[in-house]
């Protein structure tokens, strides 16, 4: 049951819209160009692009977990249910 609880919390830390820093609600011209924007503050080693932020804490960002999260968010199901879930953190309890 830990297994289970841990892998579900590292999904939901690796929300594209978290690790990408953006809002459910942008459109697929904004998710490219934020990805190759992260893209490249990484490859400049840029620290503020090392961290992002999440309803659990701060969270290292690599350039594969970039990648991983902009290919995600360009299959409309899968993209659908990140935003369910991204937006559901996002509300107040």
């Amino acid at each position: 049951m830990t297994d289970d609880v841990e892998n579900l919390l590292r999904a939901h830390v690796a929300n594209p819209f978290f690790v990408l820093a953006l809002s459910p609600a942008a459109p697929a011209a904004d998710v490219e160009r934020q990805a190759q924007r992260l893209l490249a503050e990484l490859a400049a080693e840029l620290a503020d692009a090392q961290r992002y932020r999440t309803p659990f804490g701060e969270h290292e960002r690599t350039p594969e977990l970039v990648r991983a999260s902009v290919a995600e968010l360009r299959d409309p199901a899968r993209r659908l249910r990140h935003e369910w879930w991204a937006r559901g953190m996002s509300e107040p309890a």
